[in-house]
């Protein structure tokens, strides 16, 4: 398993946050959903071919995932900022059926930074481990650390390109992290992400950056 290296600087997760709005408020895991279970069958939406011009601010879907773009600038800076996001989630269903975050993917590209990051959102359940793993496909598995505060769970870290590489060319994405269940005994959670469309929105993002 390939450690990731830890960064905090590299994502800003103060940025981040503001464009990402989760919200965890409970957290229960279905019996249904296994760590052995692969993703459910869906009706993938179509990967639209949309040309993403240097310097795009906004949103765009394709396919699954979704490329977000902004301009930030901090209090004090003299020169804003290149933020682009390109993001995708997996919910499951929690007490009373209501839909609860099992895990936010998401790939970041700053123009002050020389390399994408991961920023992944996970329920406070997560917390029972100080680290989890993601893998592509039957590919070897990445190791990043995790960190949480009073509302949910932050995975942060530079982004290899070796990985960028099978997340580009993967059809699914895996991340394992552990949580209690009722009898207080760690149980490992595994979230199937497909990566359908997924390529474009990283090659359109990379292009929105260079403005």
């Amino acid at each position: 398993m390939k450690r990731l290296f830890e960064t905090s600087t590299l994502v800003g997760i103060g940025a981040v946050a503001a464009l990402i709005w989760v919200s965890v408020l409970a957290y229960q895991w279905s019996r249904e959903h296994r760590p052995d279970q692969g993703p459910r069958a869906v009706r993938l939406p179509p990967v639209q071919d949309v040309a993403i011009e240097p310097g795009f601010v906004g949103k765009q879907a394709f396919g699954l995932w979704t490329l977000s773009c902004h301009n930030v600038q901090n209090p004090g800076e003299e020169a804003g900022k290149r933020l682009c996001l390109t993001n995708a989630k997996m919910t499951v269903r929690g007490p009373n059926n209501a839909a609860v975050l099992a895990a936010g993917f998401n790939v970041v590209m700053m123009n002050n930074q020389p390399a994408p990051g991961i920023l992944f959102v996970l329920p406070l359940g997560a917390k029972a481990s100080d680290s989890v793993s993601f893998a592509v496909d039957k590919n070897s598995a990445f190791k990043a650390p995790i960190k949480c505060n009073a509302k949910q769970c932050l995975v942060q870290g530079a982004l290899p390109a070796e990985a960028v590489e099978q997340l580009r060319a993967g059809q699914t994405l895996s991340l394992v992290y552990t949580v209690k269940d009722r009898q207080q005994q760690d149980r490992k959670v595994r979230i199937d992400q497909l990566l359908h469309g997924f390529r474009q929105s990283f090659d359109a993002m990379s292009r929105a950056i260079t403005a």
